[in-house]
């Protein structure tokens, strides 16, 4: 039932099982009951109504014929109103039910992962995806629904808080250090051998860019400013023949290296990771995902971000100056202008006012993780030599260790691939394929070269309410209340990803997840009308405690027992329960039943009196009553 939200209303005394609670609620009825029969008993004492008084204990059948009998007379009101009491206090335990709001607690208890794989859907989904409201996002996002769905079978009532065990990290130190050697890009070093996981080094090109003229000494590539050890940066003119080609490339992709000689890109699947057309062209969009690369015994786990908001416009219309200051400082700072900023700034708007194209950005690595970010101003031409539109692109990429574990049992090819290296694919902690290639530089004859295993284990992506990539305005192409939400939400974000994912490729049992379950429970108005009862009972007994009401508190039974001395366990005067229950049989005298009783005795209505005896009621009427004090009260 829906009631005013107040304490006293909502279920919150615990009673451990709906038992227990249909106990106290039957007991609360009973007690009403016994009130209820005190209370008209004492009415028929007042009217000296012994007759009514019989008839409150037979059925409704009686009681029925017995108020048909007397006509709308008093004792057919009292035994109407009797029974309509009755059975107005039998729905009383009903009623309490009725006041259930909601009628438990919910309470919960911490299991780890590894106790619940058994309840684990078959294949749950790896990828989930968050979408809210464009201009409110947090009135319709619920984090904990997006990360909880598809992954435990229905009935299961649980919670991912976010919570994991952490873990080691280790890292090697690295081979080479960031320079424009091929083997001098950002990456995380894992091994002796080369096994690391880097960031895509070539998506700030295409076409013929790598040979134009460039502040990386001839080639559009990333290179170490003077006296910087942990820091790559490029600015690149774009020619608009190649502006198409580098508006395909994908932002975000990670580059793995599983020694010096063999690497690969960790490519989102086509079949089911929209990130691979998203990742391309212009939009606003952004995708987490947490990955495990494993070679050997050694796994590591990541966690990879990337975002990227996209301005565009098309001729004969082109980007406003004011348009791109506010886009890149709200991409490139925190909001507030700094000289840098003005620099970068003023890098687009002269390659906006010779209308060319440009390109520039970062790498940055440490031990642990790397970041990326760049901005693109790209011409876009329709085949000849008139540009289509004009882009304005901003991306940011992050990839971080998280974990580092060793395996006790090292993943094997799923599938034979003779003389060719390979390595598993899997996704959602599932190995789906076995990726054959020939080695370089030469294939391994008689034998397989097993790499490792790529484990895609889950992402997340937001492609709506980040804001409108196909927009010339910066405001709209990337939200302040999408933005807004994305600070406050982030981080627990991550911690749900990591969560969800390690319960799908990792080790289950450092994850922590909430169990809930309800738990029977009654509100205080509902004790309070438990309780009640029991005082209108003490009630009613003290007011019926008096002797002489003792026959309108027993039975019919007692009383003939008491009138007929078949009993003498208490005086006639004195009306109670029988401690010692005589033996009553039925008889038959000729032609009649009677009751016989111990020692040959019977039970018989008797017409004719003896004389010389004389009878009185044994509670006269209140007006006889009234009558005696007054000749009692002249005597005196």
């Amino acid at each position: 039932m829906n009631f005013p939200h107040s304490h006293l209303f909502v279920s919150s005394l615990v009673v451990e099982h709906n038992a227990v609670k249909n106990i106290l609620f039957r007991a609360a009825t009973i007690i009403l009951d016994y009130v209820i029969l005190r209370v008209f008993a004492f009415i028929a004492f007042q009217c000296r109504d012994y007759t009514s008084f019989l008839i409150f204990a037979e059925d409704i059948v009686q009681k029925t014929l017995f108020v048909v009998s007397r006509g709308f007379r008093r004792q057919a009101l009292l035994v109407a109103t009797f029974a309509v009491f009755m059975t107005a206090v039998g729905f009383y335990d009903t009623l309490l039910w009725g006041l259930d709001d909601p009628g438990f607690v919910l309470r919960r208890r911490v299991v780890d992962g590894e106790t619940l794989a058994p309840q684990m859907v078959e294949s749950p989904a790896y990828i989930n995806y968050i979408s809210a409201n464009l201009t409110h996002p947090s009135t319709e996002n619920n984090l904990n629904t997006t990360f909880n769905a598809n992954l435990y079978t229905p009935g299961l009532n649980f919670t991912l808080p976010g919570i994991f065990g952490e873990g080691l990290v280790e890292v090697a130190p690295p081979l080479h250090p960031l320079s424009l050697h091929e083997n001098g890009t950002a990456r995380i070093w894992l091994d002796d051998d080369g096994f690391a996981v880097g960031l895509d080094p070539n998506f700030m090109w295409a076409g013929d860019m790598i040979f134009q003229n460039s502040t990386t000494s001839g080639r559009c590539y990333p290179s170490n400013p003077l006296g910087e050890e942990v820091t790559q940066t490029w600015r690149c003119t774009v020619p608009d023949a190649d502006g198409a080609a580098l508006f395909s490339n994908i932002h975000g992709q990670i580059l793995m290296w599983w020694d010096e000689d063999h690497s690969e890109y960790l490519m989102p699947q086509r079949i089911d990771n929209p990130w691979k057309s998203l990742g391309m062209g212009g939009g606003t969009a952004m995708m987490k995902q947490v990955f495990t690369v494993t070679k050997g015994h050694r796994r590591h786990t990541f966690l990879s971000t990337v975002i990227k908001a996209t301005m565009l416009s098309f001729r004969p219309n082109i980007l406003d100056d004011a348009e791109i200051t506010d886009f890149m400082r709200r991409t490139w700072s925190n909001g507030t202008a700094t000289p840098a900023l003005k620099t970068l700034t003023d890098f687009i708007l002269y390659a906006k006012g010779n209308d060319t194209g440009t390109t520039f950005g970062s790498f940055t690595q440490w031990n642990t993780s790397l970041g990326s970010t760049s901005t693109e101003l790209i011409n876009v031409r329709d085949g000849g030599n008139d540009t289509l539109y004009t882009a304005l692109r901003f991306s940011t990429t992050n990839i971080t260790l998280i974990r580092s574990e060793v395996l006790y049992n090292a993943p094997t090819p799923l599938e034979p691939c003779p003389g060719l290296t390979c390595r598993n694919l899997a996704t959602g902690g599932v190995v789906r394929s076995t990726n054959c290639k020939s080695t370089t530089p030469s294939k391994v004859e008689g034998s397989t070269l097993f790499l490792g295993q790529v484990d895609t284990s889950a992402v997340t992506i937001i492609n709506d309410f980040l804001g409108d990539g196909t927009s010339n305005l910066s405001s709209v192409a990337l939200t302040d209340s999408g933005v807004s939400w994305l600070n406050a939400n982030e981080k627990q974000m991550d911690q749900l990803l990591i969560s969800r994912a390690v319960l799908l490729g990792g080790s289950r049992g450092v994850v922590k997840v909430f169990i809930e379950y309800t738990v029977p429970a009654i509100s205080v108005l509902q004790l309070v009308l438990c309780v009640l009862p029991i005082a209108l009972a003490i009630l009613a007994h003290f007011l019926t405690r008096r002797e002489v009401m003792s026959y309108f508190k027993g039975s019919f039974l007692a009383a003939v027992l008491a009138t007929t001395h078949v009993s003498t366990s208490y005086s006639c005067e004195k009306l109670g329960y029988i401690h010692s229950m005589p033996e009553i049989s039925l008889q038959r005298d000729g032609r009649h039943v009677i009751l016989g009783t111990p020692g040959g005795g019977t039970i018989a209505h008797t017409t004719l009196e003896p004389r010389g005896l004389v009878y009185e009621p044994l509670m006269p009427a209140k007006d006889e009553q009234l009558e005696m004090l007054g000749v009692h009260h002249q005597q005196l």
